[in-house]
């Protein structure tokens, strides 16, 4: 091998080490900084509007599966506004119904819709409800 032949080895096994080094180091955020600015989430108001992503704390006031479907609805007290939590199956509905109580604190995220003229919040993860505290009903 020539001298020249041994230098580009070298540069190439260094230019490699240094970028595997820096997606390990620097991975998340990489693959981060090309999604869309849109997929933050603001805290919801009565003023959220349609199709945008919010977050919110509430206490859990009932649930109940949908009539067909095996969806999760959960009615939430949110500053003195009941909303409707819509956790569709594919969502982990049934992980949640066994996790989450009347009474508890629950932290939401979800996507501001409306159905049948009912403004509600519909989740798109199980990982978008984080359970805050629980109350006891006695």
């Amino acid at each position: 091998m020539e001298k020249e032949e041994k230098v580009m080895v070298l540069l190439l096994f260094m230019t490699l080490t240094s970028l595997m080094t820096a997606y390990l180091c620097f991975g998340s955020e990489l693959t981060d900084s090309g999604k869309e600015t849109g997929e933050k989430a603001n805290p919801y108001t009565r003023e959220s509007g349609e199709g945008e992503k919010v977050f919110l704390e509430a206490e859990v006031l009932s649930k109940r599966f949908t009539y067909t479907g095996e969806h999760l609805l959960l009615q939430v007290d949110c500053n003195s506004e009941v909303l409707s939590v819509f956790i569709p199956k594919t969502a982990g509905a049934e992980a949640l119904n066994n996790s989450i109580q009347k009474g508890d604190f629950i932290s939401i995220t979800g996507t501001v819709s409306e159905y049948e003229g009912t403004r509600e919040i519909k989740v798109e993860s199980k990982e978008d409800i984080l359970l805050r505290e629980h109350r006891s009903l006695e």
